[in-house]
């Protein structure tokens, strides 16, 4: 394996795509420093499962997406893909290339991707586990790395012997096992926890499922009666309903009859009321007509006196009334400007009244800011002063109650010593009683628990026959099932069939039309007609498309008369293949092509149909060639000059000419290819599965007689045991009661031995109380005494604040003086000014009247109408009131008729209300009593359905009735009350016992499972620490004897070593290193010099690679620190290394550069944007002097 390509885009300082072809060897990166050649060996340490930012040189992991530059905006993505050659199949995958991408977005999204297949991190990180490439392994080192290698503490450095020595796959499967270990654990935990807590719900349980049964007995009785009660009682109620409802019928009929009168005598009434309100409508209409002709005659007399009064007083009043307007508007003018001038006066008045309030309030803020001052912090010590006394009266009170509890504790103690001796001889005597019962009981369990076994064995025989019993029956109707599901199926295949679905319009139209006996001459499409075997599906359905549905012909008269029938009815189109003029075609040479590879044979020979129709056929798929594969169907397709079409069993196409056409094609659920097949199989499944029902029906009738016969068998033993478990549960209640004695004495006497201990600790505990609160009330009256000192100083204080208040008072009362003055100006000029806008007021409504005065004598000056027209209005109108008095008359004349007939129909109404009334009370009467007993009888009925759940017509079916209701009714009650002294009924408690003794016996199976797996675990987790044990101590020995002969090799001499911290726990040893260059006494690697230092953690890393060697090796500046001897050795390594390792070099140096197989230069053309050149070895020390 070794590594072919690195290809990244939008990685640190590469913003466009960079690729990098590796070769086997050396391969160099070279480049100035800043350009972003480190940026390589980051993206290849990334893309291997790197999770720290830091060690990719950054804070946060969107810091390895390109930020931007001055001429290039920030990308969103980062993407880096590690291309890797692996025909040695070192890396576990069934492939000859393994890449490995992984992308970052900016958001914090980041995807990974195996050979472009979605995957997470830790499959990237579980892939290269232990191969030497992972992000922990040694197979990328830099500058940094080398010397956290020899600065980082010896337990550290002890996971590069680790990766090298292939145990880290061991550790990580021994931290899942101890995971898991630790989860057994806790579920073991968990699962003694509801062992505990079930075992004391099992007996309560019990007494309770006894209950229970007892109360489903009686309330299987009570149903019994009651349902057999209700019964008797329904049919009784029903009869009598019944008698109600006929002779609610029979006065329905008479009431109905009265009720059509008395309809027929309110229309007639109605007719007359009507007529009447007609009339009195006609006279209101008459009479207001006459009103409105009187008020006419009196206004237009009104308006003929009016006219000869406006015409006299004219002339006189409108001189005056323009006189009074032109004095009045020059008033106007001069109260505006009088108005203006005292506005200004007011202004000034309230500016002035201002100024001196801001005076006073400022004169009085500070004083009373600092009286308040004081003042609060006089009311703050009060109010802690009295808090204190508070506390001090609390305490006080406490140490009286403390020493009265004192006094009773001592009185206590001393009288429960005599009761003390009583209880212990009680006790005697009832563990001897006890002992006795226990043995009884224990003969009755052992009796009670070899029942149960044999019960339980049948049972388990029952449940696992019912059990298969029920799987039978499942099969049974998944089988029912299932063949209906086939049958429908069928059915729908040959409807669509018989309908011609999935045929053109035009297409289904004739053959349709040809099934009737309107068309003669038609043979059937090309697809009825031809059989296709499966395999040749796809090729026949490619080869013949559409033409499928060409419809074979006698000849092409019967083809015209198609065509023609088609277009006088309007049914679409079709294609007609005559057979009287139809030619078939061939592929000429197809005799060569049978020993051509691929090659199946010409369509039209492929398939099956009548010899009549042959022609048709031929034309169609007689020229078509069917090969097995594209490949096959090309060279096929050479050999007959691409002349014919060549179709492939998987629908591929080569055409005449050479182009070809395939792909995935997408299919609907059912074609007309495959749907003849699927008939055919649907009838075969449609027999085989008949005959398995019935096998199978028989199977469960045999099941289900077993069964029944074990069930019988149940119940006899059922009633041994439950027999047998009375008897016990009657012992048990006795041995309970009997330890409940037991218990309570127990207690008592417990309880003595606590309360004696309780007054001793409760009696120092008051003393203890008592000291503290006596120094407690010694530190409140200091507090008291310190708090009066200084509400007293602070009131000093205060009293000077008011003295300083006095002298400022008389100053304030000047300055309340002089406001009241500005008070009193502004409000005397504001009444000024009020008065003058009254005043102005009144000018103008007076002149508005005047303007609507003389208006009004304008209008009386321009009417036109005369005294003259007047008057002939006025006889006009006395003519129409006159006319209007006299119909008035005539109508009402006639309504005083039309009364009289009314009020003798409405008396006759009268009569026949009162004997229809008589009835409806009648017939309610009749009602209620129908309605209570229906009531009764849906009561009945809703309590026998919901109590029951039961239908009247099933209850009578399966129930008797009763003989007599009151005997049936007293023992519903004394049922009723047999189970309400039963009191709260648990009936979920006989399931729930079941279950909860099936869960205890689970969870103890569980118990055992959980402690087999624990030990299991124990043992897997001592086997892998022995094989990591065994590895690592053989790794570290060899790479100990590589690194001393290493060593010297590149220092020219001297000696090093690698030792164990602590070499008894071969699991957390740590490793130290130790070197003695040449010339210098053996020392630790922290006195040694850098250049010393570097050259020996390189020793330590050939070392390694010569006892595990790794497929490549990134090595980033590990030489920046070496002198150009030192390089030049550490050159001819790598070289030396290079057969059997692939390595990238970063680096700068000449020496590693000269001994590279290849170079590549890293260069910022373009600030902040890295770019990969080729680099010609006479370029490099010009690149290395930038």
């Amino acid at each position: 394996m070794f590594l072919k390509q690195l290809d990244t885009i939008g990685f640190k300082s590469f913003a466009e795509r960079v690729t990098v072809d590796f070769v086997s060897g050396v391969t160099s990166v070279v480049g100035p420093n800043g350009s972003g050649k480190s940026n390589i060996t980051d993206a290849i340490r990334w893309v291997l499962g790197e999770q720290s930012a830091r060690s990719l040189r950054g804070s946060k992991m969107e810091d390895i997406i390109f930020a931007g530059s001055e001429t290039r905006a920030p990308l969103n993505m980062a993407e880096v893909t590690l291309t890797l050659d692996n025909t040695d199949q070192a890396l576990p995958l069934d492939y000859q290339e393994v890449s490995v991408t992984r992308r970052v977005y900016r958001s914090g999204e980041s995807e990974f991707y195996i050979n472009n297949q979605t995957c997470r991190l830790k499959d990237i990180v579980d892939l290269f586990m232990d191969s030497g490439l992972g992000r922990e392994a040694f197979s990328i080192i830099s500058q940094g790395k080398v010397e956290e290698i020899l600065s980082s503490k010896a337990e550290d450095r002890r996971s590069i012997f680790e990766e090298a020595a292939g145990v880290l796959k061991y550790k990580q499967r021994k931290k899942k096992a101890e995971y898991k270990l630790s989860e057994t654990q806790e579920n073991l935990n968990r699962v003694e926890d509801i062992i505990w807590e079930i075992d004391g719900q099992l007996e309560p349980l019990k007494e309770q499922a006894a209950v229970a049964k007892d109360y489903l007995e009686k309330k299987d009785e009570l149903k019994n009666v009651e349902i057999s009660l209700l019964i008797t009682q329904i049919q009784q109620v029903h009869g009598e309903w019944e008698r109600i409802l006929k002779e609610l019928e029979e006065v329905r009929g008479q009431e109905n009859e009265l009720s059509e009168k008395i309809e027929a005598n309110e229309a007639s009434l109605k007719d007359q009321r009507d007529h009447v309100e007609s009339l009195d409508a006609s006279i209101e209409n008459m009479q207001a007509k006459l009103l409105e002709l009187t008020r006419d005659l009196e206004n237009l007399e009104g308006k003929k006196q009016l006219m000869k009064e406006r015409h006299k007083h004219f002339e006189e009043n409108k001189s005056k009334l323009e006189e009074a307007y032109e004095d009045l508007s020059d008033k106007l003018v001069n109260l505006k400007a009088i108005a203006e001038e005292e506005a200004k006066k007011l202004k000034q008045i309230k500016e002035k009244r201002e100024n001196t309030k801001q005076e006073l309030n400022q004169t009085t803020q500070a004083l009373k800011q600092d009286l308040h001052l004081i003042e609060d912090e006089i009311e703050d010590l009060k109010s802690e002063y009295i808090e204190l006394l508070n506390k001090q009266a609390a305490k006080r009170n406490e140490k009286q109650l403390l020493e009265k509890q004192l006094d009773q504790i001592h009185s206590k103690k001393g009288s429960q010593i005599d009761k003390f001796k009583d209880l212990r001889s009680e006790r005697a005597k009832l563990e001897e009683k006890l002992t006795s019962m226990t043995a009884e009981l224990e003969t009755l369990t052992t009796q009670r628990e070899e029942l149960e076994s044999q019960v339980q064995e049948l049972n388990e025989r029952y449940e696992k026959n019912k059990q298969t019993y029920q799987e039978w029956q499942e099969k049974l109707y998944k089988g029912y099932q299932y063949l209906e599901n086939m049958r429908s199926k069928k059915e729908m295949l040959e409807e669509m069939k018989e309908d011609f679905s999935g045929y053109f319009h035009g297409v289904r139209e004739v053959l349709k039309a040809s099934q009737k006996g309107q068309l003669q001459g038609i043979h059937g499409a090309v697809l009825e007609l031809i059989d296709i075997p499966s395999h040749l599906l796809t090729a026949i359905e490619t080869a013949l498309g559409a033409q499928a549905q060409h419809i074979v012909v006698e000849d092409e008269q019967t083809g015209r008369q198609a065509i023609h029938w088609l277009k006088t009815n309007n049914k679409g189109r079709a294609t007609f293949l005559p057979l009287t003029s139809i030619q078939p075609r061939s592929v000429h040479g197809a005799a060569s092509l049978s020993q051509q590879a691929g090659y199946v044979g010409v369509a039209a020979d492929l398939i099956q149909y009548d010899t009549a129709h042959s022609k048709a056929i031929q034309h169609l798929l007689g020229h078509i060639v069917i090969a097995e594969g594209l490949e096959d169907a090309n060279q096929i397709a050479r050999v007959l000059n691409r002349k014919y079409r060549v179709v492939t069993l998987d629908g591929d196409v080569v055409n005449p000419g050479g182009s070809m056409s395939g792909g995935a094609k997408k299919q609907s659920k059912q074609s007309l290819f495959t749907r003849e097949k699927e008939l055919q199989e649907l009838s075969e499944k449609i027999v085989a599965y008949d005959a398995k029902a019935l096998d199978v029906e028989s199977k469960v009738e045999k099941l289900k007689t077993t069964l029944a016969e074990q069930e019988e068998e149940k119940e006899q033993w059922n009633v041994k045991l439950s027999e047998l478990k009375k008897e016990e549960y009657e012992k048990q209640s006795d041995q309970r009661e009997m330890q409940l004695k037991l218990d309570h004495l127990n207690d008592q006497l417990q309880l003595f031995d606590q309360d004696q201990a309780q007054y001793d600790q409760d009696s120092h505990h008051a003393d203890q109380q008592l000291t503290d609160l006596d120094e407690t009330l010694r530190t409140l009256e200091e507090q008291l005494v310190s708090i009066n000192t200084k509400i007293e100083e602070l009131t000093t204080t205060k009293e000077r604040q008011k003295e300083d208040e006095a002298n400022l008072q008389e100053r304030r009362q000047k300055l309340q003086i002089q406001l009241a003055e500005q008070e009193s100006a502004v409000n005397n000029q504001k009444e000024k000014a009020d008065r003058y806008q009254q005043e102005k007021d009144l000018i103008q409504q007076e002149l508005r009247g005047n303007r609507v005065s003389y208006q009004q004598l304008m209008e009386v000056k321009d009417s036109n109408q005369t005294e003259d027209e007047i008057q002939a209005q006025i006889e006009s109108t006395r003519t129409d009131k006159e006319e209007t008095t006299s119909s008035i008359e005539m109508k009402r004349k006639e309504r005083q008729e039309l009364a009289a007939d009314i009020q003798q129909a409405e008396a006759m109404l009268k009569e026949l209300k009162r004997r229809h009334q008589n009835f409806i009370q009648d017939l309610q009467q009749k009602e209620v009593k129908a309605n209570r007993l229906d009531v009764e009888l849906e009561n009945m009925l809703q309590y026998l359905q919901e109590e029951y759940v039961m239908t009247f017509e099933k209850a009578k079916r399966d129930y008797p009735g009763v003989d007599d209701i009151d005997e049936a009714s007293t023992k519903v009650k004394l049922i009723k009350r047999a189970i309400e002294e039963l009191g709260t009924v648990n009936l979920g408690a006989i399931d729930e016992y079941d279950r909860i003794k099936e869960r205890y016996e689970f969870l103890k199976g569980q118990q055992d499972d959980l402690l087999e797996a624990k030990q299991t675990l124990h043992t897997v987790i001592n086997e892998m620490d022995g094989e990591m044990k065994r590895k690592f101590e053989d790794t570290f020995t060899k790479i100990r004897a590589e690194f001393g002969e290493v060593f010297r090799t590149l220092f020219g001499g001297g000696r090093a070593d690698l030792q164990l911290t602590d070499p008894n726990d071969m699991l957390e040893t740590g490793v130290d290193i130790v070197a003695q260059p040449p010339g210098k006494k053996l020392q630790n690697m922290s006195l040694l010099s850098g250049g010393e230092r570097a050259l020996t953690a390189i020793a330590l890393l050939f070392s390694i690679l010569r006892v595990r060697p790794v497929p490549f090796c990134v090595l980033d500046e590990v030489e920046a620190a070496l002198d150009e001897a030192n390089v030049d050795r550490f050159a001819k390594f790598l070289k030396e290394f290079s057969e059997k390792t692939q390595f990238i070099v970063i680096t700068h140096r000449k020496g590693t550069m000269e001994e590279s197989d290849v170079l590549y230069g890293v260069t910022m053309q373009e600030s902040g944007v890295s770019k990969l050149v080729s680099v010609r070895l006479e370029e490099t020390p010009e690149l290395l002097e930038a």
